[in-house]
């Protein structure tokens, strides 16, 4: 835990214009403290946004959510999943491995198969800690330190509650999405389900762009024709068994 503490002093001390050439995959909170923070905005998550009342539907998701955590190589976080009460569809991960799937899309993607792909989509965010790293990107190193040290919980709940609203924690980057992509495509294969899934659900996403012009957090997204290339290309190229990490080796 010293070597943290050492990581937060030096951060404050160089400020933020050391950070930028190499921001995106900087991440100064500790796992612990991921954890911690994930646990809190649960709480205001779950007073503004109502879960499911679906036992059905909340024991599909938990069951294919386990389903791929099952297979994950390490596991930092008790990954949980949750069926959210909202028409919009999507889907979004908090720090510490919780996973929210708004109702919206489920009925989206229409088959479990899509569904296991947008939930390894996520996983594939929690696993390689997006979140944590985006709020570092986003709020900046003096006040996630605060946050780190206990001492501003307002502003955690302040975030937990856009994410109430919205759906949304923050812009990932799009080399983070496309890192999650990978890791879905990877982790499906693991667990046994077809990758075709995460694939036919872009599809339906590229087809409601061309319509009515998509979702607006697929603003921060690589183009989704490039994602279904690139996920064609894996499945054409790639072997199976093989998990992407956030440094980019394979377990």
């Amino acid at each position: 835990m010293k070597r943290h503490y050492f990581i937060l002093i030096f951060f404050l001390f160089t400020g933020c214009a050391a950070l930028n050439p190499w921001i995106e995959n900087v991440n100064i909170i500790p796992i612990p403290y991921e954890i911690q923070a994930g646990q809190e905005m649960a709480k205001t998550i779950i007073k503004e946004t109502p879960l499911s009342t679906d036992s059905a539907l909340n024991a599909k998701v938990a069951a294919i959510g386990n389903r791929l955590v099952a297979t994950l190589p390490k596991k930092d976080f008790n990954y949980a999943f949750y069926a959210v009460q909202n028409k919009e569809p999507n889907a979004f991960t908090t720090p510490g491995g919780k996973i929210y799937v708004q109702t919206g899309l489920i009925q989206f993607s229409g088959n479990e198969n899509e569904l296991a792909g947008v939930l390894a989509h996520e996983l594939g965010h929690a696993y390689n800690r997006h979140p944590s790293k985006a709020m570092t990107r986003t709020y900046g190193v003096e006040a996630l330190t605060n946050l780190i040290l206990n001492k501003n919980q307002s502003q955690l709940k302040n975030i937990a509650l856009s994410v109430a609203k919205t759906g949304i924690l923050t812009k990932y980057s799009r080399n983070e999405e496309r890192e999650a992509d990978e890791f879905a495509f990877n982790i499906l294969q693991k667990a046994g389900y077809p990758t075709t899934g995460l694939v036919s659900f872009l599809e339906k996403i590229e087809k409601l762009q061309t319509t009515a012009g998509g979702p607006t957090w697929l603003a921060t997204h690589p183009p989704t024709p490039e994602r279904i290339a690139r996920l064609k290309a894996l499945e054409a190229n790639q072997k199976p068994g093989s998990i992407t990490t956030a440094q980019g080796s394979r377990l």
